[in-house]
């Protein structure tokens, strides 16, 4: 078979696994399994687990089902270095922070596929929510040298669930709940001799909470949510040697908001918001698989209409053309790869309002290389890009990694030193208006942070467990030009740095059969650069826990897991100018469990915040008291 550079082909080579090296079987239990698993997103070509020196998780749909998750933020809650920041309630808007950086820092790939908007260049993970997904992979530390700008911080990278060659499958599924949630998704997959494919649909709604602190009324106006999303994946062998490959993913969604001048105060604010993005892949293998040429398409276009008081309305589009060339062999023991990328990216955004507009585009061409070698229990891994910017300054990155594994006591060492970068945004480029005027001469902010861990394994596999420092700074930031007189500039480039540095700590164990335990501890100190103070949005502390216990031959299964977030400071614009508040720390409890009724229907039910927690993730902003939902889920 020739379709193993398809990406569908490529999730079905790797292992579902986490970082530790688990694996999850079709009712949620988790066993130990060898290290020779692959991190699709681990390099320019997937790469062996054990090969590659970046820290990374993995999260494996099955884990998904088992722990109930219903979006990409809630499972992002179990990632060791990973903040979460939800305003309001469904389809709220929500930021996902990489060891301290800015949420604009993390690259977000569906399927390959960059999905963040030109305009602002960060994603809205409240749009995101859990749709046949087989396994999400997290990059922690710089991977521009890689990927390019706003993979300053990391990668999430998501990978929906494809067909399997000669099968057809069904799946189903339909749920309600509180706050008067419904959902109905569904999914076919399936493929012949040379073909593979899979198409899903999720539609999910709600009526929402009262998220206006400022009302004092739990009861009082709703914010609901309605989302309808959309993945396709697939592949064709057209020959032994060339491979074509597809992927789809679209969200249309309207999401009520409330309105924010001071504290939140009901509102009704609407945001109508759509999300595609297609992509296109040629393969061709030379040279008896040991030379493989790839040109890739990618196409985004978002758009978002406010209905408000100050309507707005915004559209971006991203064009992306790419060249890859890869070239593996072996001089005696020692395995080489070096892959050589060319890209081309075309990116447009407009947006307009009652306070002024913008309609501008940019280009850059982006050419990189990488470097693989592999000698026994030790691996090494080098990339180096450089960007060509029409409308600001060129940007050289960086990413050096390794790995050394010693067998006899089940130890791996770990470790990364790269440079990333983020360009300037459309926003902060151009600006709007008068009253916002953007700065042309703004240059990509930078980052450099190296990091390096352990990672033991004991028990023959029943327990893991893996700890990493990390260290680096943000230089250039872009921030708000405090001393500017009017007309101009609104923002620049600091001069000063902002220092992050953190320790990460997982575990995972397997007790007894059938009980799967995993946790994770981070402590993040990131400062800002002009006072020392701990930056917004980030605690210093975050912890999570999951225990899945499957029994009754894997038809039935547990699950609870849990959520803490430490004392975090945020803005407060109740009072002008505004200041900085302490928001109380708060652990967020959920339960799951699920029974197989035949081999094709499997019932289950979920508490979300079992124990009402009462907290903030941002000022102002309420959170979800106790919830309950309960479903079907059907596979044939």
């Amino acid at each position: 078979m020739r379709h193993h550079h398809g990406l569908a082909a490529l999730a079905a080579l790797a292992c579902t696994a986490t970082n530790a090296g688990l694996s999850t079987g079709t009712a949620g239990a988790q066993e130990p399994l060898v290290l020779d698993e692959l991190l699709i997103t681990g390099g320019r070509t997937p790469i062996g687990i054990s090969e590659t020196g970046r820290a990374h998780t993995v999260i494996t749909g099955d884990q998904l089902t088992a722990r109930g998750t219903r979006t990409i933020p809630d499972a992002l809650r179990q990632v060791p270095g990973l903040a979460v920041s939800r305003s309001g309630g469904p389809g709220g808007f929500t930021q996902i922070r990489v060891r301290g950086e800015e949420a604009n820092h993390v690259l977000v790939l569906i399927d390959g596929q960059e999905i963040a908007p030109a305009l602002g260049g960060e994603v809205d993970f409240g749009s995101l929510i859990v749709s046949d997904i087989e396994r999400i992979e997290v990059l922690r530390g710089p991977q521009s040298a890689l990927f390019g700008s706003n993979a300053s911080a990391g990668v999430i990278s998501i990978i929906t669930r494809g067909g399997d060659r000669g099968a057809v499958s069904f799946s189903g599924a339909v749920e309600g709940g509180s706050d008067g949630t419904a959902m109905v998704s569904g999914t076919v997959a399936g493929g012949g001799t040379t073909w593979d494919g899979a198409l899903s649909a999720r539609f999910r709604r709600s009526d929402g909470f009262n998220v206006a602190t400022g009302t004092d009324d739990r009861e009082g106006e709703k914010d609901g949510d309605r989302n309808v999303t959309l993945t396709g994946r697939a592949n064709w062998d057209v020959t032994p040697d060339l491979n074509l490959g597809a992927t789809f993913f679209f969200v249309d969604r309207e999401s009520e908001f409330d309105a924010a001048p001071a504290f939140v105060v009901d509102a009704d604010n609407i945001n109508d918001a759509t999300d595609l993005s297609v992509g296109a892949s040629a393969s061709y293998e030379m040279l008896s698989d040991a030379l493989v040429n790839t040109l890739t398409f990618g196409y985004t276009r978002n758009t978002s209409d406010n209905e408000t008081s100050f309507p707005s309305k915004s559209e971006s589009r991203r064009f992306k053309l790419g060249n890859q060339l890869s070239l593996s062999f072996d001089t005696g023991e020692i395995a080489h790869q070096l892959t050589g990328v060319f890209e081309f990216e075309d990116e447009e955004a407009s947006f307009t309002s009652g306070f002024g507009s913008l309609d501008e585009s940019r280009t850059l061409f982006g050419l990189g290389g990488e470097y693989r070698i592999a000698y026994g229990p030790a691996a090494l891994q080098a990339s180096i890009r450089n960007d060509f910017n029409d409308k600001f300054e060129d940007a050289l990155t960086f990413s050096v990694s390794g790995s050394y594994s010693i067998e006899q006591t089940g130890t791996r060492l770990h470790g990364s030193v790269g440079r990333g970068v983020v360009n300037p945004t459309f926003f902060e480029q151009f600006g709007t208006s008068d009253t916002f005027i953007g700065n042309p001469d703004l240059i990509p902010e930078r980052s450099f942070q190296w990091d390096l861990g352990i990672e033991q394994t004991l028990l023959d596999g029943q327990l893991i467990l893996d700890a990493t420092y990390f260290r680096g700074k943000l230089t250039n930031e872009i921030t708000r030009n405090t001393g500017a007189a009017p007309g101009e500039p609104s923002l620049t480039n600091a001069d000063r740095n902002s220092p992050r540095q953190g320790v990460e700590l997982s575990v995972t164990a397997f007790p007894i059969e059938g009980l799967a335990l995993t946790g994770s501890y981070t402590y993040t100190l990131a400062e800002d650069g002009l006072n020392g103070f701990q930056e917004v949005r980030r605690a210093r502390h975050l912890a999570s826990f999951d225990a899945t216990y499957t029994f009754l031959d894997g038809r039935a299964t547990v699950n609870g897991n849990l959520a803490y977030n430490g004392d975090q400071l945020d803005n407060n614009f109740s009072t002008f100018p505004s200041f900085r508040e302490t928001l109380d720390s708060f652990v967020v409890v959920s339960v799951q469990g699920s029974y197989a009724v035949t081999d094709n229907v499997e019932i289950y039910a979920r508490v979300e915040n079992a124990t009402d927690s009462d907290y903030q993730e941002v000022a102002t902003f309420e959170t979800q008291g106790v919830a309950g939902f309960g479903g079907l889920r059907v596979n044939f």
